[in-house]
């Protein structure tokens, strides 16, 4: 209040000299009693300013706190996502030779028991559209829509520790399933393809392991949980990445599995010591499950890796392969006529396979005035040793009257309906491929790369290939040639908002050749296509028998896609 009067007694003195005196007392009463409100709305926006400062400390301490709490629990902020998104489309057209796939051949063979093929109620079975298949002729997809999304996160909970996680969805447009190729491919669903090849739209887990680093002080780490198995180098090139994307090499293996590692790293290189596990056969019972559990081991050795130079080698056995991974498979109801989504449960084990691999990259060459260039060269070698047999029955319907059918197999051997032809094919199989590339450049064109690509497989090549980037068949599998180019062009998409941050379009075109039928068929025994086609022509039913297959086999096939993919 003293400061009022004071502030008050000041006004009327102000206003009395400057006035000459001449301020009447109603007029001084009323400036009086204005600057009084003015004061009284001052104190009212200061007490205000007072609570609203108080009530900010409090939020700002709240907010403190809550930092100091995400930190504990982040890491102090060590933690970081990334990904992709990606829209592809795919044009193939697959070129078929006379053949005896057996589809088409199954009438005769019903004709020889002596009626035709019928459904349970004895009603003839449209088959004609399946002995088609047996003459020459083409199959086409003329366009083929995928959407592929991954999420990747990395956590750092304590100095030597990482978490990493990918999570994945590859669908394909207008389907919940893999139902595009049945007889001309290996349609599946189960844990090896969960997130690495067309499937639903579910977001599957398709890595999650934990690393413990410096062990002891050491350059020593382990590794657990599921591993980053699919996508090995030198496949980061064509897809347009500068740096790998697994450990192993992707010559021998394409499997999203789960397992462990045990590593050490010399400065200059690292050796990591493999194990994993590709089926659990749990509880044993007689007559549903495989007798063993299906485990990987093996070595990657990262040889050298300075100066984008990298020279790989690795060496692993896929002991008590099984016959069929347990998960959905699409296979032909004789009962129904038609193709049907089919639970195969891992029954039997068949050997075991052994894969040799090696591989030698450099990146961002100078090279005839090109600066960035890439290539690489890559060998592998499979050994597969048949130990067990399996055997699959397949219920059909002559004249009404049900019939079984009885298929024999091993590793490489063939199906057969006589066991014996399947025991005396029983033998170790080697066999080999190569894979050579060079990504270029374009000076002329900025963000731009051309690259070349070539794989042959032999006859006995038998990788271990279940996932893939491609929709139908991850190409190293070919037993014979496929050639490749592709373009791949960085898009001008604005400023940047993240560090990794990218638009990419690839443009591509593969040409196959299959000297062999059955690639990435570890059930069926490779058979020149050129002899297929012999020995249906031939006439003979034991030669017949000998060229009858599982699915059609293809003789020479090309594929054009294009993809748009954003990289965060």
């Amino acid at each position: 209040m003293k400061k009022g009067f004071f502030l008050v007694a000041l006004t009327f003195l102000g206003f009395t000299f400057s006035q000459g005196f001449a301020v009447t007392e109603e007029e001084l009463l009323k400036r009086i009693e204005a600057l009084t409100k003015e004061l009284e709305i001052l104190k009212a926006e200061l007490k205000e300013l007072k609570t609203n400062q108080k009530s900010q400390k409090e939020e700002v301490s709240e907010v403190k706190s809550n930092l100091e709490n995400l930190k504990d629990r982040m890491g102090t902020f060590n933690f970081k996502i990334s990904g992709d998104i990606r829209t592809r489309i795919d044009s193939t057209r697959a070129q078929v030779r006379s053949n005896a796939f057996m589809l088409g051949i199954l009438p005769a063979i019903a004709q020889s028991y002596g009626g035709p093929l019928t459904d349970m109620f004895g009603n003839p079975l449209n088959v004609s559209p399946y002995v088609t298949k047996i003459r020459s002729h083409t199959e086409e997809n003329d366009s083929l829509w995928t959407n592929r999304m991954r999420i990747n996160a990395v956590i750092n909970p304590t100095e030597n520790t990482s978490i990493k996680v990918r999570l994945a969805y590859y669908k394909m447009w207008g389907m919940g399933d893999d139902f595009t190729t049945p007889g001309l491919f290996f349609p599946m669903k189960n844990n090896f393809t969960f997130g690495v090849r067309p499937s639903d739209s579910t977001l599957y887990v398709d890595r999650a392991y934990f690393n413990w680093t410096n062990i002891g002080g050491l350059p020593i780490w382990i590794s657990l949980g599921r591993r980053p198995t699919t996508h090995g180098t030198p496949q980061q090139f064509r897809e347009g990445r500068e740096e790998k994307d697994a450990s192993p090499l992707g010559i021998n293996i394409d499997v999203p599995f789960d397992g462990g590692t045990l590593g050490y790293d010399y400065g200059w290189g690292k050796i990591k010591f493999c194990y994993g596990r590709g089926f659990e056969s749990g509880f044993k019972t007689p007559i549903d499950r495989a007798k063993d559990d299906i485990d990987f081991y093996g070595l990657v050795w990262d040889v050298y890796e300075v100066d984008n130079k990298y020279l790989g080698f690795q060496a692993f056995k896929a002991g008590d392969v099984m016959d069929f991974p347990s998960g959905e498979l699409y296979m032909f109801n004789p009962a129904f006529g038609t193709y049907m989504p089919t639970y195969f449960p891992t029954k039997y084990n068949l050997g075991d396979l052994y894969e040799i691999g090696l591989v030698w990259s450099q990146s961002k060459v100078k090279f005839l005035g090109l600066k960035g260039l890439d290539y690489f060269v890559s060998l592998g070698m499979s050994i597969a040793e048949p130990r067990g047999m399996g055997k699959m029955s397949m219920p059909v319907f002559i004249n009404g009257n049900p019939y079984t059918f009885n298929l024999y197999y091993s590793l490489l051997t063939g199906m057969a309906m006589d066991s014996k032809e399947v025991r005396k094919n029983m033998d170790t199989r080697t066999g080999w491929a190569v894979y050579v590339g060079v990504r270029i450049p374009l000076a002329y064109v900025s963000g731009a790369k051309l690259g070349l690509e070539y794989n042959y497989g032999s006859k006995w090549w038998m990788p271990f290939h279940v996932g893939t980037d491609d929709p139908y068949l991850n190409k190293l599998s070919t037993r014979g040639h496929v050639a490749e180019v592709y373009w791949q062009q960085d898009l001008p998409t604005g400023e940047k908002y993240v560090k990794n941050a990218r638009a990419l379009l690839r443009l591509g075109f593969q040409y196959y050749w299959f000297n062999y039928y059955g690639s990435a068929n570890w059930l069926e025994t490779p058979r020149k296509i050129s002899d297929i086609k012999r020995w249906v022509r031939s006439g003979k039913p034991d030669l017949i028998m000998k060229a009858m297959t599982m699915y059609i086999p293809i003789d020479t096939m090309w594929n054009l896609y294009g993809s748009l993919e954003i990289q965060f």
